[in-house]
């Protein structure tokens, strides 16, 4: 109920926001944490087209978190399911690794840290290889939590760099205060963010999106989850609800004392479970 009630103070506007990338013949599912919908789940390994699933735990400190996942994808039908816990850089270069995603029809990432996944796996052959699967492949990466949060080139860590009250996190919508870095970019024209309404997160998403305008921000809630098509149309999965915001239309963005930041204009779309959009 608490969920739906925040749901519910949102206004609803029409329209979408992404466009399509030229090139990409793959499948994104994004997954916003929190209980992994099993529609979600089903759609994932059919777009795996029969071939092998890679679970990478990288984001998390230990295999732990891959374990449920695979059960969930064997009950989806999974037939061959490979766990990797790849921590150090010679691992994520090895040829070992590279030809077993090279093999896969799908690779699934879990949750836990985002900005520790990027450390461990950017830049490597394993990076280059899960884009030989998106780009040129036409297979399907999956993520959960901080596995959702690596998808977009601009990626939110978590961390707020002006604000030190740990007890207080994101109480204000602050230039300079959300931390962002480099993801993996299967999403270059938006921000993902995750746990987003169970979780409150709507000031550091319209906080990124006003300092990046010409990027909208797609947050996805607990227990919902989007799955992008190569042409750019997603269609949201799960029990609950994303919500997308779009300043590139918006008006006076600007910065106050403190550096509050403000605009007009903000566009705001709700999209419920079953929903699909043409991404323009």
């Amino acid at each position: 109920m608490k969920k739906t009630a925040a749901a519910g103070m949102i206004v609803l506007l029409a329209g979408l926001v992404l466009c399509q990338q030229p090139g990409r013949k793959g499948y994104l599912m994004i997954i916003g944490g929190g209980d992994k919908p099993m529609d979600a789940m089903q759609a994932f390994v059919d777009h795996c087209q029969g071939k092998p699933v890679v679970i990478i735990t990288s984001a998390s400190s230990d295999l732990e978190y891959g374990n449920f996942t695979a059960g969930q994808l064997r009950q989806c039908g999974a037939a061959q399911i490979d766990l990797r816990h790849i921590v150090e850089p010679e691992v994520a270069n090895s040829d070992s690794i590279t030809a077993l995603i090279d093999a896969a029809g799908g690779v699934f990432f879990t949750g836990g840290d985002q900005d520790r996944l990027m450390n461990r796996l950017g830049t490597t052959r394993t990076e280059e290889a899960l884009k030989r699967l998106y780009y040129e492949r036409a297979g399907i990466i999956g993520g959960t939590s901080a596995g959702a949060a690596v998808m977009s080139e601009v990626m939110i860590t978590g961390n707020e760099l002006v604000n030190t009250d740990s007890t207080r996190n994101f109480f204000c919508i602050q230039k300079g205060n959300v931390e962002t870095k480099r993801g993996f970019g299967f999403v270059k024209n938006a921000i993902i963010d995750q746990h987003f309404l169970m979780r409150k997160r709507h000031n550091r998403l319209i906080a990124v999106v006003l300092e990046h305008p010409e990027l909208p921000g797609i947050g996805i809630d607990e227990e919902a989850a989007i799955l992008v098509h190569p042409d750019g149309r997603f269609k949201v999965y799960g029990q609950d609800a994303v919500i997308v915001y779009d300043a590139r239309r918006a008006r006076a963005i600007r910065t106050a004392e403190r550096g509050l930041l403000g605009g007009h204009n903000i566009k705001v779309d709700l999209l419920l479970p079953g929903e699909e959009y043409r991404i323009k």
